[in-house]
């Protein structure tokens, strides 16, 4: 597995917010988990995400606490997410994110095709 080189600085909320929630899909999967999207192919779906990076980015954030994953020992194996209570306190954030990016969407598409 990948050793980081250099080492997580701790000093500051934000810096350890950004390791564990550094991911282009993982704020996205929180709030569609919220929404009860709960099966792997839903969020799939949802999101249009390559299956194996979504699956990586579930695996952080069930490592890490924001999401439990539930075996199902059913003929036919059934996994399901839900939020734990630190997912949970997430939501008003990424809510409010949301809001932002909508209150915003001129100026944000503007620099986006810009980019481009």
């Amino acid at each position: 597995m990948y050793k980081k080189k250099i080492p997580i600085r701790m000093d500051c909320g934000l810096h350890v917010f950004k390791e564990l929630l550094n991911g282009k899909w993982k704020l996205m999967l929180i709030y569609y988990i919220s929404e009860e999207v709960k099966r792997p192919g839903a969020l799939q779906k949802k999101m249009a995400v390559d299956r194996r990076v979504m699956t990586k980015q579930l695996n952080e954030l069930v490592h890490h606490g924001f999401v439990e994953k539930l075996s199902f020992d059913t003929k036919i194996p059934k996994v399901e997410y839900r939020l734990t209570a630190l997912g949970i306190s997430l939501l008003p954030l990424i809510i409010s994110l949301e809001e932002w990016g909508e209150n915003n969407r001129a100026v944000l598409e503007t620099a986006l095709h810009e980019k481009q």
